[in-house]
């Protein structure tokens, strides 16, 4: 034991601590190496810290799977807010469409009378297609939000959803209205008229 101590002699004094960060379990360890502790000098603690879960890699490395990395379709940290304000944008867009199609007769009947176009009167067409819009709407509202939580809970990318629901529902929005002033003799006569 004296030999030991006296081999260390003044350099075996604490050497300063390392300001930069450590390096977590596994961040500097080769591409697909992988350490199980030996069973019977592990401790259960140990075995605890050692399973827990690892940092995900930095997006620019492009590795093959390690145990415990994180997948590469992992959601950025802002998909989620960002998926969740668009749907409850989405929700409110739905309600205002569906007004805006229930009033769509009391705007026809607004327009007639500021052009002396008369009375409207809508065809059984307009009140189906109505009916039709506003059932359209909440179908694509609630597909893009069942899609979205779905991809949510698998921590995948999902604010695209929303937005593909919102163009969705404008184009058949737009589509219902085209419809209804197509089928109306008097505005084709109107819009016709040189």
């Amino acid at each position: 034991m004296a030999e030991n101590t006296s081999d260390q002699g003044p350099a075996a004094e604490t050497p300063p601590a390392d300001p930069r960060p450590q390096p977590r379990y596994g961040e500097l360890a080769p591409e697909g190496w992988s350490w199980k502790p030996p069973q019977e000098e592990t401790p259960p603690a140990a075995t605890a810290v050692v399973s827990a879960p690892i940092a995900p890699a930095p997006a620019t490395e492009r590795s093959g799977h390690r145990p415990g990395a994180a997948a590469s379709g992992t959601a950025p940290g802002w998909d989620r807010p960002v998926t969740l304000s668009l749907l409850i944008l989405g929700l409110l867009g739905t309600f205002w469409t569906i007004g805006s199609l229930g009033t769509m007769t009391a705007v026809l009947q607004t327009f007639y009378t500021e052009a002396d176009l008369g009375t409207y009167s809508p065809s059984p067409l307009v009140e189906s297609l109505v009916i039709a819009g506003s059932i359209s709407q909440v179908v694509i509202w609630l597909t893009a939000t069942i899609i979205s939580v779905m991809l949510l809970i698998r921590s995948r990318r999902a604010f695209y959803v929303p937005l593909v629901g919102g163009v969705v529902a404008f184009v058949a929005v737009f589509a219902i209205m085209m419809i209804i002033v197509l089928n109306d003799s008097t505005l084709l006569d109107y819009y016709g008229r040189p």
